[in-house]
């Protein structure tokens, strides 16, 4: 059974709400790895193992929107278009000309927000395609405009470390589930929307992981939110480093995986 280590977080509630270089780990079991740090920080970013399995993550991309009234959560950090994701990504798979560094070679990205073209070049990509997931209900948006957004793209690709095997069309990889492109979860909204302005079902992150992974790989996402990709990363069986740039989401999401760590402690045992 998994002891976990509940000290860190007692240290973590009157501290700065601007994370140190190197950020600062809140969590640490050999399930999960939780940091409150930037995603931009090259000392984050070093800490990372290399060789990982799976990158699933939804940085802010700039789509910041006026709801027309005053919303329960405040806007998300770097979600104002001037931060080069792609760029910082990049740095996480292992930038080009590394082969040892970052994701594994051949293993696969989740990247929600932006369409493949904008990313295959950045996180050397050979494979990929454009998935859609479908909310199901119609969020706000932009109460200006006359349609609602219920969709949201996601990038799926397969890294490939060598622009030679690129070049020779290497990483065609499928998914190891073959699936449809339209994956359709009910988005957390109206009075279940309590974490986070864009949280992520937990049932749609598990669909991803599950379909790319096998049990016992490390699922990174340095850009968690509440926590989510770690949550479903857990309770199917993988193990999840996460990191956070807001305080808050990121004590939530310390909250949340331990709650995964105690259900997937008592699924081992039965």
């Amino acid at each position: 059974m998994t002891r976990h280590d509940d000290t860190q977080t007692s240290e973590t509630l009157a501290l700065d709400l601007t994370p140190p270089p190197g950020g600062q780990v809140l969590h640490a079991t050999d399930r999960a790895t939780i940091i409150w740090g930037d995603a931009r920080d090259p000392q984050v970013i070093a800490q990372v193992p290399d060789g990982y399995g799976l990158l699933c993550t939804d940085p802010p991309y700039g789509m910041r929107f006026n709801s027309g009234r005053s919303d329960t959560f405040t806007e998300i950090a770097g979600d104002d278009g001037s931060v080069d994701w792609p760029g910082v990504l990049a740095e996480w798979v292992g930038p080009e000309g590394t082969t040892t560094r970052g994701l594994a070679d051949k293993r696969h990205v989740y990247v929600f927000g932006y369409r493949p073209d904008q990313l295959a070049g950045p996180l050397r990509l050979g494979g990929h395609a454009e998935l859609i997931w479908d909310k199901v209900g119609i969020g706000m948006g932009d109460l200006t405009v006359a349609w609602g957004p219920q969709h949201e793209p996601i990038t799926f690709g397969v890294h490939v470390k060598r622009r030679s095997d690129r070049a020779a069309h290497g990483g065609r990889l499928a998914a190891r589930l073959r699936r449809g492109s339209i994956l359709r979860y009910q988005r957390p909204n109206g009075a279940s929307a309590t974490r986070h302005s864009n949280e992520k079902p937990a049932p749609l992150m598990a669909d991803l992981i599950e379909s790319s992974t096998v049990r016992g790989d490390l699922v990174v996402d340095p850009c968690a939110g509440s926590g989510s990709t770690g949550v479903a990363a857990v309770l199917e069986g993988r193990r999840c480093f996460l990191v956070e740039v807001d305080r808050q989401h990121a004590e939530l999401a310390v909250q949340r995986v331990q709650a995964a760590e105690r259900i997937a402690d008592l699924m081992s045992t039965t």
